[in-house]
């Protein structure tokens, strides 16, 4: 068992030595256009960076939104076998503006057109890094449509009720 163990751990720091230099990937989505949603995964391993390009295509003018994530994978109780950390995203060398569970939205309606986001951060796993990027291109933006349609009804319930309210005092 002694024995064993010491092949184990040998064999971990063999591993940890190999570490390479950063790779940088280009991954292709194809056309988006009217997507519910292109999921797509990356990975590094055994390497301190990540560094790739995500394409994408939209044969008409759309509304583009999405997420990257941090995948962690745990390994108590010595910590992530895959972790990453400083994880972002570039589009057209302006910074995604990451929210809450790292959603996005790019700036306004997007034409037609070919397209790209740049994602990098550091692996920081004893393996390396995963991460998860969505996008979803859409003719109109849903929860923009929705807060629209929501403050009309409410606009049309309000003055309703100012009118009912002003035949009663007369």
């Amino acid at each position: 068992m002694k024995r064993f163990m010491m092949l184990l751990v040998g064999a971990v720091l063999a591993i940890a030595g190999m570490q390479t230099s950063a790779k940088a990937f280009t991954f292709d989505l194809g056309d988006i256009t009217d997507s519910s949603a292109t999921q797509f995964g990356g990975a590094i391993f055994l390497a301190p960076t990540i560094s790739d390009d995500i394409k994408f295509h939209l044969s008409a003018p759309q509304f583009v939104s999405g997420t990257l994530q941090n995948v962690p994978v745990p390994l108590p109780p010595f910590g992530f076998i895959l972790n990453t950390s400083a994880l972002g995203g570039t589009y057209n060398a302006t910074p995604l503006a990451l929210g809450a569970g790292g959603s996005f939205t790019l700036a306004g309606m997007l034409a037609a057109g070919d397209y790209l986001i740049h994602v990098a951060g550091t692996a920081t796993g004893f393996f390396g890094g995963v991460y998860k990027f969505t996008i979803t291109a859409a003719t109109t933006p849903i929860p923009g449509a929705l807060l629209l349609f929501i403050t009309a009804i409410g606009g049309m319930a309000g003055l309703t009720r100012f009118r009912r309210r002003g035949s009663i005092e007369a």
